[in-house]
């Protein structure tokens, strides 16, 4: 392969890495703009808390349970950089697959990567179309769930596409002799090899940690139940056998309307109590992660351990603060960046 060649590929790669970041940050822009007008349309900003929490305002465009109505500033801001935000991400996905599979030999990792994160866009397009006036549970879900998952493939996507043009130029030029690159790289294999794996191993299940607790969180706000359990230490009455058989973890029970407000189901602090203790689960598996990653990956280490200490002590504050509509949304967005960061470690070589 000539040196033009080269470059031109390499160029066309470093190009593909910044449309696979540009779209993972649009995903996080659709992620926090979604976090604020949820929070905001149950009522956490509302003045006669928690009278206003989960109020039916009949003035509200998209029939949704709220008390701001859709014409409010912040919400139709936050709309606004939703849907550009959005339809950019689309954009982008079609991009960096059609430029992963019309390679030759076609970028296969990026490809399929790209391709995942395709069908989850096209998902949450069709869900978008059932969201405004849903009265079930696993339709917020699959739009929290959706995006987190959309955003951990892209990262995934960029951090291969990363270590892919990292390799090339020495790969492509050859600037050592092949056996003493045989030699380096048996020389990091033995240095290096065992405990990567094991870190990634350990961010693959921490990342299924992450978004059974993302699950459950987004449990909380989809049934209305912040109110449930609105002390940090522990859940007034609650009880083991309640956890176990709350009807509170089902994302098809409709929601219960009464005197023109949801009610939450009567259980559903044993859903407060899971989202807890998972939080200090993936708190302490990321540090472990990080760890691992901080010998040859120092940044990126540091990311993850602020993003992993960030998440549950911005959702203490917010209990602490309730109601707090800038720390819920600060919450979410510090737990779509944990998952971002563990995606990426996980998606390491």
């Amino acid at each position: 392969m000539s040196t033009v060649t080269t470059d031109a590929a390499t160029r066309l790669l470093l190009l593909f890495r910044r449309a696979a970041f540009a779209a993972a940050a649009l995903t996080f822009v659709v992620i926090v703009a979604s976090a604020f007008m949820r929070h905001t349309q149950a009522g956490l900003a509302c003045d006669d808390w928690p009278a206003c929490y989960g109020r039916i305002v009949a003035s509200a465009a998209d029939g949704a349970p709220g008390t701001e109505p859709a014409s409010s500033t912040g919400v139709r801001l936050a709309r606004i950089a939703h849907r550009l935000a959005a339809t950019s991400v689309l954009a982008l996905v079609i991009g960096l697959l059609l430029v992963a599979w019309t390679q030759k030999p076609a970028w296969q990792r990026g490809g399929f990567l790209a391709a995942a994160a395709l069908v989850v866009a096209g998902g949450l397009a069709v869900l978008g179309i059932a969201t405004p006036g849903a009265m079930l549970p696993a339709v917020t879900l699959g739009n929290l769930l959706g995006g987190y998952l959309l955003l951990a493939l892209l990262v995934a996507t960029y951090a291969s596409a990363t270590r892919e043009a990292s390799v090339r130029p020495s790969a492509d030029i050859g600037e050592a002799p092949r056996p003493v690159a045989h030699a380096l790289d048996a020389a990091e294999r033995v240095a290096v090899s065992a405990p990567n794996d094991l870190s990634r191993w350990i961010a693959v299940a921490a990342l299924v940690v992450a978004f059974a607790q993302a699950w459950l969180g987004g449990t909380i706000g989809a049934q209305y139940a912040l109110t449930a359990c609105p002390t940090l230490g522990r859940c007034p009455g609650i009880a083991f056998d309640a956890v176990v058989a709350s009807s509170a973890f089902d994302p098809f029970r409709p929601l219960s309307v009464a005197g023109g407000r949801v009610v939450p189901p009567a259980d559903a602090a044993g859903v407060h109590v899971a989202h807890r203790v998972l939080g200090i689960v993936v708190a302490f598996m990321a540090l472990i992660v990080a760890n691992g990653l901080r010998r040859f990956a120092a940044r990126a280490a540091r990311l993850l351990v602020a993003s992993a200490i960030a998440a549950p002590l911005l959702g203490a504050a917010a209990i602490l603060a309730l109601p707090s509509l800038p720390l819920a949304v600060l919450h979410n967005a510090a737990a779509a960046f944990t998952i971002a960061a563990l995606a990426a470690a996980a998606a390491r070589r």
